[in-house]
């Protein structure tokens, strides 16, 4: 069982928005703001009625994910795992960045030769748009884009009388 944020938009879709068991603390705190229900088994439901303080929780998380990533302990633990790999025998095409889009060159057990197959860029990110955390605030507001327009250059709002289910739920 794991716990899950998700959001509803206006046609009655579902969106996870972060990962499995995995909740910044920040995004509570905006529920909290919001009003949200908080229930005795940690789950909880949310009316929302500002949508970017929601966008920019999604913005720190990728930002916090990102840091994670590029620093020094992450990167000796990556560089130990790809030892032993490569110890092994196992040689594949490593990111070097969570923004990395620069390699052409992706995994690919059919060809024998290489073990890898060319693909282009624009391939890459149409394959793991949806899954790439870098890609997370801009899935989410395509997902409720019917529900809100931009009030300026950098921020969101819903539009008049729309309001968004935001739950927590344990599956």
């Amino acid at each position: 069982m794991s716990f899950k944020v998700k959001i509803q938009n206006n046609r009655g879709d579902w969106y996870q928005i972060f990962p499995d068991d995995d909740v910044p603390i920040s995004f509570i705190r905006v529920m909290k703001e919001q009003k949200a229900t908080f229930y005795e088994d940690g789950t909880f439901e949310c009316s929302v009625y500002e949508i970017q303080p929601l966008i920019d929780c999604i913005e720190e998380y990728i930002k916090d994910k990102q840091r994670e990533f590029s620093s020094s302990r992450a990167l000796r633990e990556r560089l130990s795992k790809r030892k032993e790999e490569m110890n092994q025998g196992v040689y594949k095409v490593v990111l070097n960045s969570m923004f990395d889009l620069t390699n052409d060159y992706v995994p690919y057990t059919r060809n024998y030769k290489t073990g890898y197959d060319l693909y282009p860029t624009w391939r890459i990110i149409e394959i793991n748009a949806m899954s790439w955390t870098m890609f997370m605030s801009y899935n989410f507001i395509k997902f409720i884009e019917s529900s809100i327009y931009r009030a300026d250059e950098l921020s969101f709002k819903l539009k008049e009388k729309e309001r968004l289910l935001v739950k927590g739920i344990v599956e």
